[in-house]
């Protein structure tokens, strides 16, 4: 029996923008955030959440950046789209459920599927995705989810003839060589009895990685008990799923803040970046590697010191080179104990196979707490100190560096941030800055740069122009 729910096709449009990414953030942990439901599709939500059955709500994924609430979707690549929402059944003195719904396109509304309905037993949904896994021309429904003894569950699932199958577990992924043969299970009589070994934990990433033409899943799993992780690259072919290589990285504290990236890491090499917190000191390390015949390529380990970061910072594009810089902080700089600050190093791979060479790419400040970053100039880098002074309501952050001629630490350049909102007048002028510039604007500040030492910056080879050109806001 068909359950018709009936919206109107504009809900449906605005279902193209269910997720988005907001970059107003002021914490440098979380430079990568989390997209919010927009408003808009409250209607659409309303309409769906009719027809659940009791006890049962929309909920998001954990991989909000991939997925929402409810995802507009062509599954079986007919021309018409279909409605999967995530779902979630709780009630009182029993087991929680997760799981999905699939709408059906018809007309001007939209269907509910009594065969296109999957509720596993668990408490949350850690991924959920769309993917043509096997080449076929329809995208399979991967879905993650904790089970009720707090264990990563994989299932990827099919829609075909308006039902739903479960075809793959993907539980036995951990050992190289494994083959997992495609069964399109009832889901009626699945069971989460099956044995996982000692992985407890699972993050996955889905991409085109090397050339071959078929697209791979990375799978992160950890075994708490050991703190051992590894790293499954599976692959799918129209009946079974494959295990072509398994790496082991140890000493690693989790995978809850485990981040995964995929991008070109040389001009001629696209790779996995794995940010990893190893040890037990609260370090992040950024493995990389890339794969050739269907195997991992080491480039960088995570344990390597240039690899290392005190706190996790996203990898990036700092130049716009269309390769990823992978950041680094020393682990002699004041950023380990004050989180306001960080001077960043970026290295890039050099490429060449034969050395695994990773060189410097550039240096940057970043203050995060008065929203300025600066290029460091190249005969700068791991040579400059910070000291901050209060001056009323200004703030005078001054950059030292060593006097070759005297050996003594001299001030360099002096960067004075002034509050928006306080009594300044910014005309009024400070103590000894009659050369100061104005090298940044915005809502909350505004940044003066004043050379203390121009002899230094000769020294040093660096071009005033240049270094004030360089200097932006962190947040926008």
């Amino acid at each position: 029996m068909k359950k018709l729910i009936k919206l109107m096709l504009l809900a449906v449009v605005i279902l193209m923008t269910t997720t988005g990414c907001s970059t107003s953030t002021k914490s440098p942990e979380k430079l990568l955030t989390k997209p919010n439901y927009d408003e808009e599709k409250a209607l659409l939500n309303s309409g769906i959440s009719k027809v659940l059955y009791q006890n049962v709500n929309l909920i998001f994924p954990e991989n909000l950046k991939e997925s929402g609430k409810i995802n507009y979707v062509d599954l079986d690549e007919d021309g018409k789209n279909e409605i999967v929402a995530f779902q979630k059944k709780e009630k009182i003195n029993s087991d929680s459920k997760v799981g999905f719904l699939i709408l059906r396109e018809d007309k001007e509304s939209y269907s509910f599927l009594e065969e296109g309905v999957v509720l596993e037993k668990g408490d949350k949904i850690e991924y959920g995705g769309f993917y043509d896994l096997d080449g076929d021309g329809s995208k399979e429904i991967i879905m993650q989810y904790k089970d009720q003894n707090d264990v990563s569950r994989l299932k990827v699932y099919s829609f075909k003839d308006n039902k739903v199958s479960e075809i793959y577990r993907l539980d036995d992924i951990f050992t190289e060589g494994n083959v997992i043969f495609k069964s399109a299970s009832n889901l009626n009589n699945t069971s989460d009895s099956s044995s996982i070994g000692e992985i407890d934990s699972k993050k996955i990433k889905i991409s085109y990685i090397d050339d071959d033409n078929n697209i791979d899943m990375i799978v992160l799993g950890y075994n708490s008990s050991n703190r051992k992780l590894k790293v499954s690259l599976v692959q799918f072919t129209s009946e079974n799923a494959l295990v072509k290589d398994v790496k082991t990285i140890d000493d690693i504290n989790g995978i809850s803040e485990a981040y995964i990236t995929i991008g070109n890491i040389s001009k001629n090499e696209k790779g996995i970046l794995l940010d990893l917190p190893i040890g037990k000191d609260g370090v992040v390390g950024t493995e990389v590697m890339y794969i050739k015949d269907g195997k991992f390529v080491n480039v960088a380990s995570c344990k390597d010191e240039q690899m290392k970061k005190a706190y996790y910072v996203p990898v990036g594009d700092i130049n716009k080179d269309n390769i990823i810089d992978i950041p680094s902080i020393s682990a002699n700089s004041s950023s380990f104990i004050d989180k306001s600050y960080a001077y960043i190093t970026y290295y890039q791979w050099s490429g060449s196979s034969d050395n695994n060479f990773m060189h410097i790419k550039g240096q940057s400040y970043y203050n995060y707490q008065y929203n300025f970053k600066f290029d460091i100039p190249k005969l700068m880098y791991n040579s400059l100190y910070t000291e901050q002074k209060y001056e009323g309501e200004k703030i005078q952050i001054e950059f030292k560096a060593t006097n070759i001629r005297t050996g003594t630490l001299e001030t360099a350049f002096t960067v004075v941030v002034k509050p928006k909102n306080g009594s300044i007048d910014d005309k009024q002028s400070l103590g000894n800055t009659k050369d100061a510039v104005r090298i940044l604007d915005n809502e909350d500040y505004s940044y003066d740069l004043i050379i203390n030492s121009k002899r230094i910056l000769k020294d040093y080879s660096v071009k005033e122009d240049e270094l004030k050109k360089s200097f932006s806001n962190v947040y926008e």
